[in-house]
Parts: C-alpha cells; structure tokens; sequence
C-alpha cells in the first residue's frame, strides 16, 4: 500500500521505557505531557495520533532496535526516545511483551516452562538457539542471559528490551542458561536435552550439530501430537478495481487434510504489483508454478527416512522462489519490458513439509509449516488468545528502519512508506530476497494469508477476535469464514484486490497430557453453517452479484506433464508455454500508479 497509514487513535499502545531512574516513577505520573505511567517502566502513549518525541539523530543504542526490524516477532522495535539534560535518554519500546489490553507484561521464560508442554518447551529452547547467532552479529546476545528479559507468549518467546554485549559471549553462555532452566522441562525433553548439554561441555559435540540434535529433540515431540489440517481460499475484484491482480491457491471449496495425507499441502496468496502491465498475469502464472514445482519437492522428501534440516528445506524452498521469479523476469526481458511496465506479483506461502521421526514408539510423522514471503501480502497466526503477525513487509517504511533512518511509527507517515521495495520478476534474482521461517504448530488455531486488500488500515488486528471463537468451534465452516474476511476487506477498505486462504490447525490429541484439545469431529458437519449462511460481524453478506463478484473463474492450469520437469527445464518449458499464449510486442508505456518498486538500500 501506498499511502500514509496510522495507528487508530482508540489503539493506544503500551510502551516498555529503558533508561536510568525509571523504576520509582509514581503511578498515573504522565511524563512529558503524553505517556501514563501504569507499571514501572510500562507507560501509555495517550496521543498516538500525534508524531511520538524522537531527535533528529538517535542515540548508538537505539540502532539495534531498527536493524533488527525484520525480526519483530521476537524482538521489540523503537517508538520513540525522550532526551534528559543530564542522564542519557529514554528509549520508548513499542512491540514489546506487554499484553495490549491489560498493559501486564508477559510471564517470564522460567514461569512459562512450568505449564508449557513439551513440545512447546522445546519449541521455546530452539528459537533461543535461532535468535543467538542474530543477535550476536549486533552484540546484543546477552539479551537471551539476561533473568526476566525472555518473556513467552503462547507459543513464541519474546524479548523485553536489547541488552549490549560488555564482551562477546561464548557459546557455554547459552548452554548454561539452557542447564539453568532444565528443571521444570518435561523428562521426555530434559533428558535428551541434558544428554547434549553434556556432551557440549565435555567437548564431544561440533557447533555444527548442535542444531541438528536440538532439531531431532524437537521434531521427536511434534510426532507425538495429533492434528488435522483444513483449507480454504477466495478472492475478489473489489468494489473499485476494474481487474482483478489476486491469485491464490487452494480456490473454492475446503481441503480437510489428515496428518498423514499425501496430498499437496500448500497456501499460497500473490499480488499483482499495482501499476505493473499484467499484474493479473504474473499472480496466476507464479501459483501454477509454484504449484508444481512444491509437488515434486514433496514427492521427494515423501521418499526420506532421515530427518531433513531446516535449512536444507529453506534453500529448496528459496530455489523454488528463485525459479518463478526468473520466469517473471525473463518474460519481462524478451518483451522489451522496463520500469513500472514490468509485470511482478507478491508471494506469502505456507507449505507444510512432512517428516519421518523415529521413536521410541516407532516411526512417527510430523508436519512442519515453511512460511515464505516476498513484498507485502501476509500471514497472521490467529487463536482466541492472541493474534500473531508473521510476516515483515518490504516497503520503503521497513527499509528505512532497517538503515537505521527512521523508527517504525515515523516511517510509516512518510507518503511513499507502502511502496514495494522488492516483488517476484521485477528484477533479476540478484536483487531479490525471499523471507523464509519454520513454524511447529502445538495448538488449535488459524494460520490467516492474505494480500493488502484486507490487512490495510489494521482490518485484522481490529476484527480477529470477532472471527476465531466461531472457527475454531465449528460454528461456521472454513468456506464461510473466508467469505466473511473478503466481505470485511470489500465493505471497510474496498480500495484493492482481496485475496484469503485460510490453514485451520485443530489437535486431535492432547500434547504431553497438558494441553485441552478436541477432536475436529466433534461437531457433525452437518450441523455446522453453510458458507452461504453465517456472518461473522453481523453484516449481510449482500446479494448475488456480490458472491459472484467473490468467485471469479478460476485461472487456467498448467499441464501436468510439466511435473518431470525440474530446474532450469522446468523454467524454459513454462517459458516455452508462455509465448505460445501471450504477445510478443512490447506494451505501451502506463502511467505511475500506486504502488512502486523501488531500488533497496
């Protein structure tokens, strides 16, 4: 999106404040005019609709909190800093681990691991060992040593604020952080994880495989919990466009999957880049394609014993991208394509990449979720607790920060802030950066993809609740759901192409004997609401032509044959089919529109 998007001012945010003295500061205290003490260090921003206090130019401290800016899921951002005359100033931290309600911080990682199951234990010490050697490149590792600064919420961990590195930790740092907590660990994951704790102490194990045994651990308790899958996707023209640049995958109706289906297990969700020649065209040919080259890589590891490392999977995954973006780009090149009449598509994707574990039970199975994104289409992970964005856009905002220019609130105000800073064919492969993370799902609830058309002007951080309790219990079906967030996007923002695909993920079993799930059964099919029949915020779904505007044809798919194709024949051959079907002859030049690629930083 390209255009300035501010916070609502009824969402007013709690700030975490990091600088000297702060911790006597009496309660309703409102510092500088603005921002409520309601906890120590916990302040109110009562003016978010006004530009937040930050200098000109922002203290060395504060540049971790920017170039960390694609790591938002775990890491707290820069709203704002209040210069003192004679202390150093205050850092207000926006995205921090304080309950957006209440203003309660998080539980600490020590209270959490004592209900946690162990599945989510050890899901907990792996995105520890994840975020190390990241924060480590920006010294700032001690922040996973510090007590209390890893806060946990649901299933991620969280930290409270950056603490500097005085000198370089070792890596016996981290292990002994890890032998600190084993105490509350559930034995299934405490004896193995002791076991290499062990062996990294006495020198018997390489950096190199630490991961790979912390990897086995963790997949060994997500073959132990049961689950079922549920897909569904749609999208819509919209009200004012006079095409629709959407593609999504599945389309129509709900893909209920077992834990063991062998079927392709894939949401894809892609975005014509507005103001692009044929955005249409690249969003429909980049799901096919991506179809079928997501095919082969499941029939493959389908075929594998061993337990395939989450970076094998990532580099596949990104060559998989690399492949649809050449093809984009190549058809841009041979038409004589330049500027903004190169045709592009954003991607965000969630496949689910099944694996063999073995047990002591035996073989078991576990699926793992790769999200991967380019540009601004999203994905959100969604329970009745808690709504989880996923992804970071690639915007000029986000770029921005990422060079340490601007914060987050204040690059979001520039008037070019939506801009694209990267989309699938636009430019060679050189320029582009896909963003791929690995997911273990131990609960009940809702992986949400979606282009802008519906996450623009906060539509899913103000509606989610609205929406999960009547999934996740069955009161609705998938297909419903999904028409209800397409209807949301067409009558609040109305402005873009919408496109929604919808992963429920429902337990089947309980995790370790701690966790409360519910067969997906346990309301008859029959029973629950047609997609025709339920809204999920009280408005009408509208008449016929607007369901029909809902459901356009379906595009055209790829032959089959095409399977047997790998690599770079798989790329001359869909290259091949392409000219076959389209104009050789270059477009004419179109105007500048909304939404601009632009050279990264």
């Amino acid at each position: 999106m390209n255009r300035v998007e501010r916070l609502p001012s009824r969402m007013k945010p709690y700030l975490w404040a990091v600088g000297e003295g702060l911790d006597t500061l009496p309660l309703d205290e409102l510092v500088s005019q603005r921002y409520r003490v309601v906890a120590p260090r916990v302040w109110l921003d009562t003016r978010p609709e006004q530009r937040p206090d930050t200098p000109d130019s922002l203290p060395p401290v504060a540049t971790p909190y920017l170039t960390l800016h694609h790591h938002r899921l775990h890491v707290p951002g820069l709203y704002g800093v209040l210069e003192q005359a004679i202390t150093t100033p205050i850092l207000l931290l926006e995205n921090a681990p304080i309950h957006p309600q209440g203003g309660e911080l998080y539980p600490t990682l020590e209270t959490g691991l004592f209900n946690a199951s162990p599945l989510r234990q050890i899901n907990w010490i792996w995105q520890m060992w994840e975020l190390w050697p990241i924060l480590e490149a920006y010294g700032v590792a001690t922040s996973l040593l510090t007590p209390n600064n890893v806060r946990v919420e649901g299933w991620r961990i969280r930290l409270l604020e950056l603490v500097a590195d005085p000198d370089p930790p070792e890596l016996a740092a981290l292990t002994q952080r890890w032998r600190s907590l084993l105490s509350p660990i559930h034995v299934s994951v405490s004896e193995p994880l002791g076991q290499l704790l062990d062996a990294i102490d006495q020198g018997r194990v390489e950096v190199e495989t630490i991961g790979l045994q912390l990897n086995q651990i963790l997949l060994t308790q997500g073959a132990a919990v049961s689950s079922r899958l549920a897909l569904a996707g749609a999208l819509t023209q919209g009200p004012t466009q006079p095409r629709n640049e959407d593609a999504c995958w599945p389309y129509g109706p709900a893909l209920e999957l077992e834990s063991d289906d062998e079927r392709l297990q894939v949401g894809i969700v892609c975005d014509g880049v507005g103001g692009h020649d044929d955005g249409e065209v690249a969003s429909q040919l980049a799901v096919q394609s991506l179809q079928i080259q997501l095919q082969s890589l499941l029939a493959e590891t389908q075929k594998e014993f061993q337990l395939l490392p989450p970076q094998v999977v990532t580099q596949q995954l990104e060559a998989v991208i690399r492949i649809v973006n050449e093809l984009l780009n190549f058809q841009n090149d041979n038409q004589g394509r330049v500027g903004r009449q190169r045709m592009g598509t954003t991607l965000v994707m969630a496949v689910i990449i099944p694996q063999r574990v073995q047990t002591d039970e035996g073989w078991g199975r576990v699926n793992e979720v790769y999200l991967a994104h380019v540009g601004d289409s999203r994905a959100y992970w969604i329970t009745p607790d808690y709504c989880h964005q996923l992804t970071v856009d690639d915007d000029i905002a986000g770029r921005e920060v990422l060079a340490g220019r601007q914060t987050w609130p204040l690059a979001k105000q520039r008037t070019d802030a939506g801009a694209l800073t990267q989309a699938l064919g636009t430019r060679g492969g050189g320029h582009l950066h896909p963003h791929i993370q690995r997911l273990i799902l131990d609960e009940t609830g809702l992986l949400l993809l979606c282009s802008d058309g519906l996450s623009d002007n906060y539509r899913i951080e103000d509606a989610w609740a609205n929406y999960i309790g009547l999934i996740i219990k069955d009161i609705v079906t998938l297909e419903s759901a999904v028409a209800s967030w397409i209807e949301l996007a067409n009558q609040k923002n109305g402005h873009d192409n919408t496109a929604v695909v919808l992963m429920q993920h429902k337990l089947v079993t309980p995790i370790g004997g701690r966790a409360d799930a519910t067969p997906l059964d346990d309301n008859p099919r029959e029973e629950r609401v047609s997609p025709t029949g339920a809204k999920l915020y009280g408005e009408s779904l509208g008449q016929e032509d607007t369901a029909a505007a809902s459901t356009p044809k379906r595009p055209k798919g790829i032959p089959r044959w095409l399977l047997a194709v790998s690599g770079g024949a798989l790329l001359i051959a869909l290259v091949g089919w392409w000219l076959m079907t389209r104009s050789p002859t270059p477009p004419t030049p179109t105007p500048p529109a909304e939404t601009e690629i632009e050279p990264e930083s």
